[in-house]
């Protein structure tokens, strides 16, 4: 019974982050596909983001079964974004370093939440917020670009 509302759940988010993304058509000037580049990877960090805040909320208030349902979600924005991003992005070592990091601190959330362990989560939601500091430092940087 969980695996079903679990798939029913990576449905729903995949089809609402699909339809979030598929809104406008490109030309296919240089300016306008940076633009659109930046524009994309904008809406995916504030979905990430607002996933992080309910993460959080739901660390502080003890909720486990919310939390990782909440940290679910996040492994597939996370799968959804590496699924859109450009190759020549993902081929990054350093950013590839960073999705793996992300990854593996979003699975140890998901564990620790199901083991109900307060500490655990923890660290694991300040190892996921590392990794996304630490990406968005190479991106500003243009290392990735």
């Amino acid at each position: 019974m969980n695996r079903r509302w679990l798939a029913i759940l990576m449905v729903c988010v995949s089809a609402l982050t699909l339809a979030t993304f598929s809104g406008s058509t490109q030309t296919s000037t240089a300016d306008d596909t940076k633009e659109s580049s930046s524009t994309d990877r904008d809406r995916w960090m504030s979905v990430k983001l607002n996933s992080a805040q309910q993460i959080l909320e739901d660390l502080t208030t003890g909720d486990f079964k919310r939390l990782e349902t909440d940290a679910r979600r996040m492994q597939v924005l996370n799968f959804l974004e590496q699924w859109a991003r450009d190759k020549s992005f993902k081929q990054e070592s350093e950013y590839q370093g960073q999705l793996n990091a992300f990854e593996f601190a979003t699975k140890e959330l998901v564990r620790h939440a199901a083991d109900k362990n307060t500490e655990g989560a923890l660290k694991s939601y300040v190892a996921l917020t590392e990794s996304c500091v630490h990406c968005h430092e190479l991106i500003r940087d243009g290392q990735t670009d």
